[in-house]
């Protein structure tokens, strides 16, 4: 219980970190330096799990690296630019239920009443969310769009991963970093070549953004996952899933306390309503596996 708590805590605390380095960094290199560093760590704890002879399902690892690492680390960098750090995380508090919207829609899975009414209040939050954006004078509805572009790729992702659930999830979570990595490889190119032409060229961080950016990738895009697994060996899935709510409610706590973010009432009834949708949504159905 204690790793969980501390994995949550560590995503959680993303949205603000993300917040301070896209004002320094832009948000394609930053995704890009976050996803290789984490691939870096999760590499030597891959390697040991590995074993000869097993072949990882490439099709699946590429399709989830574009669609669960490079365009959701772009989306969610880049809403970063336009939403304030709660805000970005009372979007994302939508995952699981819009996870369950995915499947229900892609994967042809039955949905109950009592599901569909969950999904139907947190789709209903986040459009509460949307409506207040612009009233902090921090977020835009552009940037909540991305954001929730983000949670839909994420969605998408999640379906993905049952097709390799087979497989040692250690293994295929640095797989499909480093193939996310390598995606994003050429558009962080794109941006440090484009900024050094216009004579500004990639900032130097402070000692303080480089703890940051190492956070964000050695511990956050890491160690947390190692965390995650080793939690999944002493916990239930159900009991896991509980705890994933305590993401958005560490985002919205330390943008607000340590940002100084602003939540207007719109914000805060919309975030409340996604959460009961999303605690209808895990109480009408059994957790799905994740593979990152």
């Amino acid at each position: 219980m204690l790793l969980l708590l501390l994995t949550m805590t560590v995503w959680g605390s993303t949205f603000m970190v993300t917040k301070e380095l896209i004002e320094v960094w832009p948000p394609f290199t930053l995704a890009f330096v976050r996803v290789s560093v984490g691939t870096l760590v999760l590499l030597p704890f891959a390697w040991a799990r590995h074993r000869r002879g097993d072949r990882l399902p490439w099709g699946s690892v590429w399709s989830m690296g574009l669609i669960g690492v490079a365009l959701y680390y772009l989306l969610f960098n880049s809403s970063m630019v336009y939403v304030s750090a709660s805000q970005g995380a009372l979007v994302q508090a939508s995952i699981p239920a819009i996870t369950a919207l995915v499947a229900v829609l892609w994967l042809r899975e039955r949905a109950s009443q009592l599901r569909w009414l969950g999904i139907a209040l947190s789709v209903g939050g986040v459009l509460i969310v949307f409506s207040g954006s612009g009233s902090d004078g921090q977020s835009s509805l552009f940037g909540s769009l991305l954001m929730f572009a983000a949670v839909l790729c994420w969605g998408l992702y999640t379906s993905l991963a049952k097709r390799v659930a087979g497989f040692d999830s250690m293994v295929v979570t640095t797989a499909v970093t480093g193939t996310g990595a390598l995606l994003l490889l050429p558009l962080a190119g794109y941006e440090i070549v484009t900024a050094t032409l216009a004579g500004d060229g990639l900032q130097t961080l402070s000692p303080i953004g480089l703890v940051e950016l190492l956070y964000l990738g050695g511990f956050a895009s890491g160690m947390a996952y190692v965390l995650y697994n080793a939690s999944l060996r002493h916990l239930d899935a159900s009991e896991v899933g509980v705890y994933t709510n305590l993401i958005p409610i560490v985002g919205v706590l330390t943008g607000v306390i340590l940002l100084g973010d602003p939540l207007s009432l719109r914000a805060i009834v919309g975030g409340i309503v996604v959460m009961l949708g999303v605690w209808i949504t895990s109480r009408s159905e059994r957790p799905m596996a994740v593979a990152a």
